[in-house]
């Protein structure tokens, strides 16, 4: 069910693309984000992807901001594809994007030539979209986009195991570095975070929705989104701990879905913490 900020911000943005769907050259325009996922608050933006046949020029682009009685939030910024735009108090971004570059990165993350962070989003953008012109387009992109081979899933997996380790997060906590280690902690979320959206043959949110996204999959160790926001809030100790935990559980279920992939050095990485020394631990040498 829709949320009370979700609901007006879709009736907004269908006025919003009523003002200038039918401009030579627009092939669809979708509502993206956390208000077509459901999830907007009192402060979400209102995310608008327009694809075109051809990218329109900055005069283009500047009319549409006039016809929308909009103003630029940072200035107009030409070469971005991206006009940040605020209607009353609201804040509009209209991404500019050629139907052919669309296309394409359907074309590529299907066919396991791309597994970056930016497709893998545009595939969940056009999963989670509301189209709100070219519904035609966009529902077959969505029919695409039902797909998530299992090749790719193999491959993002593979990508994110070599960075399961505790062995810098150790390092930060013994020596009093809470920025470091606070840094570390989050990637080592977000990696773990990627290996169960593959898992779950579920396309990237983008980090923002970690917790939302977590909470609706179906493989995961459990309780990890509740686990993930204590580790900021507990020792040191205790977060290391449960991380470790969190890693191994992690493996068990791709060891349980990908029996193919290797998992051993990524075991011993996350086994593995630096010995403290001093001159007097080292053998002698001849």
């Amino acid at each position: 069910m829709k949320n009370t900020h979700t609901k007006w911000r879709i009736d907004f943005a269908q006025d919003v693309a009523q003002q200038f769907k039918e401009r030579d050259g627009i092939a669809a325009i979708v509502v993206a984000g956390s208000t077509a996922r459901g999830w907007a608050d009192e402060y979400s933006d209102l995310e608008l992807p327009v694809f075109w046949d051809k990218v329109p020029d900055d005069q283009a682009r500047i009319e549409i901001a006039q016809a929308l009685e909009g103003d630029f939030l940072f200035g107009f910024d030409g070469p971005s594809h991206e006009d940040q735009l605020l209607i009353g108090k609201l804040q509009v971004d209209l991404w500019h994007i050629p139907l052919a570059r669309q296309e394409g990165i359907i074309r590529d993350v299907l066919n396991g030539q791309r597994s970056d962070l930016e497709a893998l989003n545009a595939l969940d953008t056009v999963r989670s979209c509301i189209p709100l012109f070219g519904q035609e387009i966009v529902l077959g992109w969505k029919k695409q986009a039902e797909q998530f081979p299992d090749p790719l899933a193999k491959r993002i997996i593979e990508e994110q195991l070599p960075s399961f380790s505790i062995g810098e997060l150790f390092l930060h906590a013994q020596r009093g570095n809470p920025t470091a280690f606070f840094g570390q902690l989050a990637q080592l979320q977000q990696k773990v975070f990627l290996v169960l959206l593959a898992l779950n043959s579920c396309y990237f949110p983008t980090f923002k929705w970690i917790y939302q996204c977590l909470e609706g999959l179906e493989l995961k160790p459990p309780d990890i989104a509740d686990r993930f926001q204590k580790a900021f809030r507990c020792s040191p100790q205790v977060a290391i701990t449960d991380t470790r935990r969190a890693l191994e559980e992690t493996l068990l279920l791709v060891n349980e879905s990908y029996p193919a992939i290797n998992t051993q050095q990524a075991h011993r990485k996350i086994s593995y913490r630096r010995t403290a020394l001093d001159a007097n631990s080292l053998p002698g040498l001849s």
